[in-house]
């Protein structure tokens, strides 16, 4: 069942949708009836079932109630902060870490980014990715968008507010470093986690230096070499597993 985010808090029965473009897409696209039944998430983040009672010129009322499925976000809040990478790298890492539910998406300047941004164009980017983030939303069937934010200094990272921070180094990995990413996560029970991920060619030593000097921790994602658009999944994968199925299973 399709799921759509309205920019309007939902507070009766009846939800009249006025949007034009997910008017077009429910109605004229997807050529729903009456009857027929969608879900809706409104601007509390609550998920509401609606029924479409009728179609009124480019109005589509429905009838709605509040659904008391259990929750597709994760336990914990989680950032995704990676170095600027090529234009369909960057899609499908918002794309991606949308579906694995991180709550916001950072990118940023780094010294061997191999793409930059110029100031006229930051928010036509931007658009675009938010874009990207809110359909992968809708269809992994989240209660939130991501937010999807630019960071033009690299010192900017050092500002986010979140209880672990960690950055991604391949060198922890190439010695063999494997438990520094678990007992991260083990000492921590629902705080808010960092992780950045530099570009195809890493971290200058610098970078490193300053990220650990405030607070971050460097972490080996496993003793294989991994892509900088698979390291974010890898994270969030690993993520969810500690705090969803392993929490299941316990």
């Amino acid at each position: 069942m399709e799921q759509y985010f309205v920019n309007k808090k939902i507070d009766s029965n009846e939800f009249n949708l006025d949007d034009k473009e997910q008017f077009k897409h429910i109605i004229t696209v997807l050529r729903h009836k009456i009857g027929d039944t969608i879900f809706l998430v409104d601007t509390e983040n609550d998920l509401f079932k609606a029924t479409l009672e009728s179609i009124e010129d480019k109005n589509a009322i429905f009838n709605v109630e509040k659904s008391n499925l259990p929750t597709t976000e994760l336990p914990v809040e989680v950032t995704i902060a990676c170095s600027l990478s090529k234009k369909d790298k960057i899609e499908w890492i918002t794309q991606k870490a949308t579906e694995l539910g991180a709550n916001k998406i950072i990118f940023f300047n780094s010294r061997y980014s191999i793409m930059t941004w110029k100031d006229n164009v930051v928010e036509k980017k931007l658009d675009r990715l938010r874009e990207i983030a809110k359909n992968a939303a809708q269809q992994s069937k989240r209660l939130i968008i991501p937010e999807v934010k630019f960071l033009k200094k690299f010192s900017q990272l050092n500002d986010l507010n979140v209880n672990v921070k960690l950055v991604a180094y391949e060198e922890s990995a190439k010695h063999g470093e494997t438990s520094a990413l678990a007992n991260a996560l083990s000492n921590n029970q629902n705080g808010s986690i960092v992780g950045v991920f530099g570009p195809e060619g890493g971290f200058s030593p610098d970078e490193i230096s300053e990220l650990t000097q405030n607070g971050y921790q460097s972490i080996g994602l496993g003793p294989r070499i991994l892509r900088a658009e698979t390291a974010p999944m890898y994270l969030l994968s690993v993520i969810s597993y500690k705090y969803e199925l392993r929490m299941n299973e316990e």
